[in-house]
């Protein structure tokens, strides 16, 4: 008889290897045969439901349905039988003692699972936004202390031997790095990936569609722009929103995100409802008037709850039975990893290993 866990290793293993939005690796666990990937998996037997989440992002990764339910009643049985588990009646985390993180959710209120899913990512985010901003006031301050009247000085003689002085033209550099920055790729009208930067989400749009109880993500790239629908369009909006949404949010932030969704009715109704916010808004010019509209014409705690309801909405459409798209956004992950990775090596490296792997094969 063929060992499953073999079987899962040497067809599919690799293909969930890498997270859906930043396309780190998940890591592998020797704890859950059938799902031998991730380093924390959250679990829901009653809706059948397993995650592999990202110790990177903290982003939970949908796993495929025809690979949940014997790695399901894995997890059940290893929470149950650690005495190491903290719980309340709707959520509990184990810790096995070969460092395998196991989150157990029964039927949980909206805030109280929202603040499991989201309150790690979004606190995470907001901590490393406070330690630049300052880390940026300390080196202002130390040149201030220490230097000033230096840094005039040689801003006076660059200035009149090169034109601008040389400390502004490296932050011109820094901040033209930043705008140019690649933030996402997606598939282009031709089927190829296109680069979408820092400076393109500005013109990033949500649209209602036309007699389809869906929406369109419209995403402008290097080559122009694409209109996306479904897994593609759910994955490359949780990618560009968790970048819009950089400074985090609170507990109390994802309590009351949670409450706007749970307001609509659903992250769907969520979704329509910010469409037509920014409709309303840019035609009223309401979005020039008032400072607290920033990106897609929503206040903050507007974008942090569609960032919430994106995540809600793809997990609708996975359940509702598309395998196919799960696993196509899987495949495309790992494709992007591995273009992300190529990107970091120099040439000469990358053909040594493919002299090496000639060699081995």
């Amino acid at each position: 008889m063929v060992n499953q866990a073999a079987v899962f290793t040497n067809r599919q293993a690799h293909m969930y290897s890498t997270c859906l939005f930043c396309h780190g690796q998940l890591g592998a666990n020797e704890v859950v045969e059938h799902f031998p990937v991730g380093r924390r998996l959250a679990f829901d037997s009653h809706r059948g439901r397993l995650w592999a989440v990202c110790t990177h992002c903290r982003n939970w990764n949908l796993a495929p349905i025809d690979e949940r339910w014997e790695a399901i009643e894995e997890c059940e049985r290893a929470f149950r039988e650690t005495p190491l588990r903290v719980s309340t009646d709707n959520i509990g985390l184990a810790t096995l003692r070969e460092g395998l993180d196991l989150v157990r959710v029964g039927k949980p209120l909206r805030p109280e699972f929202a603040a499991w899913r989201y309150g790690d990512r979004l606190r995470a985010r907001r901590l490393r936004a406070t330690g630049k901003t300052a880390l940026a006031a300390a080196a202002g301050s130390l040149t201030l202390a220490a230097g000033g009247l230096a840094v005039v000085g040689v801003a006076a003689v660059t200035e009149g031997l090169y034109g601008p002085p040389l400390y502004s033209r490296l932050s011109n550099a820094l901040e033209n790095y930043e705008y140019e920055r690649v933030v996402a790729r997606v598939r282009a009208k031709d089927g190829k990936l296109a680069h979408v930067r820092a400076k393109h989400l500005s013109r990033i749009e949500f649209i209602e569609a036309q007699g389809e109880a869906e929406w369109v993500l419209r995403v402008v790239h290097d080559h122009g722009l694409v209109d996306l629908k479904g897994q593609p369009a759910m994955q490359t909006a949780g990618q560009l929103l968790a970048l819009m949404n950089a400074h985090g949010g609170s507990a109390a932030d994802v309590r009351d995100a949670a409450d706007m969704i749970t307001t609509a009715g659903d992250a769907a109704g969520f979704m329509r409802k910010t469409i037509r916010l920014r409709e309303e808004r840019w035609r009223t010019g309401e979005t020039f008037l008032r400072d607290r509209y920033g990106a897609l014409s929503l206040a903050g705690l507007e974008r942090l709850a569609l960032e919430m309801a994106v995540h809600e909405d793809a997990e609708r459409l996975a359940l509702q039975g598309e395998l196919e798209a799960l696993e196509a956004a899987w495949s495309d992950a790992e494709e992007i990893a591995a273009i992300s990775d190529s990107l970091l090596v120099p040439d000469a490296i990358m053909r040594a290993i493919a002299r090496f792997r000639g060699a081995m094969g």
